[in-house]
């Protein structure tokens, strides 16, 4: 009987430590710790208010102590898209990163970064959905969110995973914690433009540890 008992508490021991993220700060991101000039909350289609994300302490942030979080989504529209974004910072081509975790939602859950914003209805955006276990990337144009690629993972909500971008010229790759999952080629969007943070419907998701970088080719 002990040695099941042990058994069962190295087991119970083990799966505690796979469902914790391994998601750790990253040297020069932003920690979301200094106030955010310039950047705006806005909203994609749907109707209603848009949604509030607020910067504030988190119970287990990825660099100390705060954390970007959407704290009241304002809306029930399963077509909003919930956008926080600048257009301080220009991005073409290069790589940015940011921690997502999906803490609630019923219709979606998670999120993930938008560059090349030109306004809250032109942009890219990758992101994953622990409610449907998936990984894509997508552009919007006018308002309308076109699907570039998709995969499948495993990904589940109260859990920090990095999403990573690589974008050069038309070359999009897309990782999640260090894995490429998402390899695809876009034009619609060639200019620079703004960076941000993404969700969708009644998603509340919190984002750590944002790196912007440029001038770095596309990995294959």
């Amino acid at each position: 009987m002990k040695n099941i008992r042990a058994a069962l508490s190295s087991f119970l021991l083990l799966a505690a430590c796979g469902t914790s993220s391994s998601v750790i700060a990253t040297p020069g991101a932003i920690g979301f710790e200094t106030e955010l000039v310039g950047w705006q909350a806005a909203s994609t289609g749907g109707s209603g208010p848009t949604a509030v994300w607020e910067q504030g302490s988190d119970k287990a942030p990825v660099s100390e102590p705060n954390v970007l979080a959407i704290t009241s989504v304002n809306h029930t529209s399963e077509s909003r898209f919930n956008l926080f974004w600048t257009s301080a910072i220009q991005f073409q081509d290069g790589h940015l990163a940011v921690a997502v975790r999906g803490d609630d939602g019923v219709i979606d859950q998670g999120g993930g970064p938008m560059w090349r914003v030109l306004d809250e209805n032109n942009y890219y955006v990758c992101r994953f959905n622990p409610l449907e276990s998936n990984f894509r990337v997508y552009v919007v144009e006018d308002g309308v969110r076109r699907q570039l690629g998709t995969a499948l993972s495993t990904v589940t909500a109260d859990t920090w995973y990095r999403v990573e971008v690589h974008h050069q010229g038309d070359h999009i790759v897309c990782m999640l914690d260090d894995q490429k999952l998402l390899d695809v080629h876009d034009g619609t969007i060639k200019q620079s433009g703004g960076v941000g943070l993404w969700t969708k419907a009644d998603a509340r998701t919190s984002f750590d540890d944002l790196l912007i970088g440029y001038g770095v080719t596309a990995k294959r």
